[in-house]
């Protein structure tokens, strides 16, 4: 595959608009292993100010030898500056007016049946820490607030990873699995289901404001997946 046909998929979100935002595909670099693009992506405001740091960060596969589909790794930031005169700096947050959902379901197309998406969740902003917390009271990961962004981006099975290999097992993540044809689509969203489903009859515990907004998440996940199990 050309180095043109590489960089195609992440040429597709170069301009895509949300609220008063645009992507802004920056520097995307050639990696060691073939097929394999490392990118920023930024956003871009209204007066053509771009963001300080990358919204998302991180390596983009094209796939490879023995069916392996086309994936993505990725770091991703909520909280964001945009440069202003005299030194200023205007802060948002993608969780408002849901722009953190409209950003996945613009990541989603790019990766096809049977890739996966994975996104770290070892950093310091508020999404990171609530979904660590979440996973240690055993709130599912589709319950989680960056797993649901995950769930809504078109992957229909959540599952937390982590590989220890010695020191260079890179941050925890969570990986999301987008099914290769109808059947697996249906395993999956079974699975979720009845993920979604446990979690809801569990009895409340002492961390009562993060797993009621764990319930809501939840209860919207299952609804998606049972509508679609009735087809």
């Amino acid at each position: 595959m050309s180095a043109e046909n590489e960089l195609f998929p992440l040429r597709e979100l170069h301009g895509l608009g949300f609220e008063d935002f645009s992507l802004h595909l920056g520097e995307v670099k050639q990696l060691r292993f073939s097929g394999w693009k490392g990118f920023k992506l930024y956003l871009q405001n209204a007066a053509g100010r771009l963001s300080a740091l990358p919204v998302v960060k991180g390596i983009f596969s094209v796939g490879g030898k023995e069916g392996v589909k086309p994936w993505m790794d990725i770091e991703y930031r909520e909280e964001l500056e945009f440069p202003e005169a005299e030194g200023q700096l205007f802060k948002i947050s993608m969780s408002q007016n849901e722009q953190d959902r409209a950003l996945f379901k613009h990541l989603g197309p790019l990766i096809p049946p049977g890739g996966h998406l994975m996104v770290s969740y070892e950093g310091d902003q508020k999404i990171h820490l609530e979904t660590i917390k979440s996973l240690s009271i055993s709130i599912p990961p589709a319950a989680t607030p960056l797993g649901y962004l995950i769930f809504l981006a078109g992957f229909q099975y959540i599952k937390d990873w982590y590989l220890a290999e010695g020191g260079f097992e890179g941050p925890r993540k969570l990986w999301g699995e987008k099914a290769p044809d109808e059947a697996w689509s249906k395993n999956f969203y079974s699975r979720t289901a009845k993920q979604m489903s446990d979690f809801l009859q569990r009895k409340p515990t002492s961390f009562h404001d993060l797993e009621e907004s764990a319930r809501r998440r939840a209860r919207e996940v299952l609804k998606i997946a049972e509508k679609h199990l009735q087809f």
